[in-house]
């Protein structure tokens, strides 16, 4: 089990994202008496990356993105851009670039088995026809074996993007 030795105490609390567990009070005889030994806790690397090319996205449609890099396997995506994600934490980071609407709004949202997930609406106003850059980042959790996320256009008309990504890393 990790443990950091910087303390005095014998105490066990979380830290994000993974807990780090203080034992110095029962390694002290075999450290003697080192307060200066902090040794790291495991990680688990899962990432995988998404990018999508110029497409035009109808009002609650995904962006349909393909597999870029994927260092885990258990993480992938169908071609109607539904990003399947196993049991975890993650954090979900999303760039987009396109040309804002007709009505002069640009507006995305992460979506979770169907629903959109709380405070992840992104929104950029501008003139019709202008190019935008913007980006999202959103923490979820998936508690069932399996669940469901997909980048979905929320505004009410048609929306153009030159290319976005979507990265997706693990955090425990």
């Amino acid at each position: 089990m990790p443990c950091n030795l910087n303390f005095n105490q014998c105490n066990s609390f979380i830290n994000f994202p993974t807990p780090i567990y203080n034992c110095r009070c029962r390694l002290i005889a075999l450290l003697n008496a080192s307060t200066t030994t902090v040794i790291n806790p495991t990680t688990v690397l899962s990432n995988v990356s998404f990018v999508a090319t110029a497409q035009t996205i109808l009002p609650q449609g995904n962006i349909v993105s393909t597999l870029n890099s994927n260092f885990t396997g258990a993480i992938t995506v169908d071609s109607a851009g539904n990003i399947t994600l196993p049991t975890g934490r993650y954090l979900i980071t999303t760039t987009i670039n396109g040309v804002i609407p007709t009505n002069a709004t640009a507006e995305f949202a992460l979506y979770q088995n169907g629903a959109e997930v709380s405070a992840s609406r992104m929104q950029t106003s501008g003139t019709a026809g202008t190019s935008f850059s913007a980006s999202m980042n959103n923490v979820v959790t998936v508690a069932g074996v399996f669940e469901t996320f997909a980048i979905k256009n929320v505004n009410s008309v048609n929306q153009s993007i030159n290319n976005a990504s979507i990265f997706v890393q693990r955090v425990l």
